[in-house]
C-alpha cells in the first residue's frame, strides 16, 4: 500500500512539474510572438509578395522564386525563375506551385504534375516556405508543444532555450526545434531543427536576421548548416535564404494570386 501511494505521489509530482514547465515555456513563447509584432498584426496585413533565393553556398546553386501568400488559410503560391536545388531541377520549363489552403497543384509549362514524388516536393516546398516566412507568428498554433530547457551561452549572450515539438497530425512531419530566445529582444536569433519531410533527421542550426516592415519583424536572411543538438556546427556547409522586395496587402485572392505581372 505504501509503495502504491509513493508511486501515485511521484506521478502527480511529475504531472505538476510538466504542467509548470509548459506554462513557463508558453509565457516565453508568447513574449516572442508579441516581440515580432503578433499574429493579429500579421493577419491585418492580409497577404505578402516577395522575391526568394535559396542558395547552397559551397557549390553556388540556387532556387529563385516569386512568392505570394494569403495569411488567412495559409495560401501559398510560387513562380520559379531558377531551379537548381529542391524545386525539381530535373524537369525543364516554367514551374509553378499553388497551395489553396487544402491541396497543392504543381505545374510545368502549365501542365499539372501527377507523378507522386515531384508532386510531393511541390507540396512540401509550399508548406515549408510559408512556414519559414511566418514561423515566429505561428509558435503558439494549436498542437504545438513547448518545454523550457537549460539556457545556453552563444557569443556572450545567455539565451533562454525552449524545446518545441508538434502533436499528432500537426504539420507535415514530427520535427523537433530548439529555440534560442534573446533575453533582451525576445527575438529568436537562432534555432536547431529537423526537416524530416525532406528526409533530414539530424539537426541543422539556423541563424536568423530580421527587418521591421509595416510593424512586424520579418526574417529577411537565414542560413543553416548541419549541427548537433548542442548547437555545434559539424559541417561548414551553409545554405542561405534571402527574402527581398517584401510587399504586404496586395489584394490577393484565390483567383488573382497566380496572375503574375
Amino acid at each position: 500500500m505504501k509503495t502504491q501511494i509513493i508511486k501515485i505521489v511521484s506521478v502527480v509530482l511529475i504531472l505538476i512539474t510538466t504542467s509548470l514547465q509548459a506554462q513557463g515555456a508558453r509565457k516565453l513563447i508568447t513574449k516572442v510572438v508579441e516581440a515580432n509584432g503578433g499574429i493579429n498584426a500579421l493577419h491585418k496585413l492580409k497577404d505578402v509578395s516577395f522575391d526568394y533565393t535559396f542558395k547552397v553556398r559551397n557549390n553556388n546553386v540556387v532556387d529563385v522564386s516569386k512568392e505570394r501568400y494569403i495569411f488567412n488559410g495559409e495560401v501559398s503560391f510560387a513562380h520559379y525563375t531558377k531551379r537548381q536545388v529542391y524545386a525539381l531541377p530535373q524537369l525543364k520549363g516554367t514551374h509553378t506551385q499553388f497551395f489553396n489552403g487544402t491541396n497543392t497543384v504543381s505545374k510545368i509549362n502549365g501542365k499539372v504534375i501527377t507523378d507522386k514524388q515531384p508532386a510531393y516536393i511541390g507540396h512540401a516546398l509550399r508548406k515549408t516556405n510559408y512556414y519559414w516566412f511566418a514561423m515566429m507568428f505561428k509558435l503558439l498554433d494549436p498542437g504545438v508543444n513547448h518545454k523550457v530547457v537549460p539556457p545556453r551561452k552563444v557569443n556572450g549572450i545567455t539565451y533562454k532555450v525552449v524545446e518545441m515539438t508538434f502533436g499528432e497530425n500537426v504539420g507535415e512531419s514530427d520535427d523537433k526545434y530548439m529555440l534560442y530566445i534573446n533575453p533582451q529582444t525576445y527575438l529568436i536569433d537562432q534555432f536547431l531543427y529537423t526537416a524530416k519531410g525532406f528526409g533530414v533527421t539530424d539537426p541543422s542550426l539556423m541563424k536568423v536576421k530580421y527587418e521591421k516592415i509595416d510593424g512586424v519583424f520579418v526574417s529577411t536572411y537565414r542560413k543553416y548548416a548541419p549541427a548537433d543538438w548542442d548547437g555545434n556546427v559539424i559541417k561548414d556547409n551553409w545554405t542561405e535564404q534571402f527574402t527581398r522586395n517584401i510587399k504586404f496587402n496586395n489584394g490577393f485572392d484565390l483567383e488573382n494570386i497566380q496572375s503574375l505581372k
